[in-house]
């Protein structure tokens, strides 16, 4: 469902891309607030889609040492990489509900509505991160060994 809504707003970035600069260059006009949607509308792709690239494993890593260990220490090393995802996803949550409640009640300059409808985009992705990496985690101790890794 996240992997849907990311596409559909990366969709949505790309249509009202198009509509900006064709209506700037050929009718010199400007759609109102829409730079700010952009804007807003990149952040929350940003947070949503990192958490959505958590829950599949696609966190920037570097396997090329790791590969060469045996699969209960690649096991173990798995676990602590999404262990300090989890700390800092949660660490990360905490700090994100500190600055809207001093920042979020500043207004959108052009579309005039309390920034903390796109703050919460930081904790939502943190929380969800969170929730990805551990279930990862609790996947790496527990999960069978694949077949074709039993002969490595």
């Amino acid at each position: 469902m996240l992997n849907g809504l990311v596409g559909a707003t990366f969709f949505g970035i790309a249509v009202l891309i198009i509509v900006l600069v064709i209506l700037r260059y050929f009718f010199n006009s400007s759609v109102p607030g829409g730079n700010e949607l952009l804007r807003f509308a990149f952040i929350y792709t940003t947070f949503i889609g990192a958490a959505v690239l958590v829950g599949r494993r696609e966190h920037i890593a570097i396997h090329i040492v790791v590969k060469r260990f045996p699969e209960p220490v690649r096991r173990a090393f798995d676990l602590f990489v999404h262990a300090l995802i989890v700390a800092l996803h949660v660490y990360l949550l905490v700090l994100s509900f500190r600055w809207i409640s001093v920042t979020g009640n500043n207004m959108a300059e052009e579309l005039k509505f309390p920034l903390k409808y796109i703050q919460i985009a930081l904790p939502i992705g943190c929380g969800l991160a969170s929730v990805y990496a551990l279930f990862n985690a609790i996947e790496a101790v527990f999960a069978p060994i694949p077949r074709g890794e039993l002969s490595e």
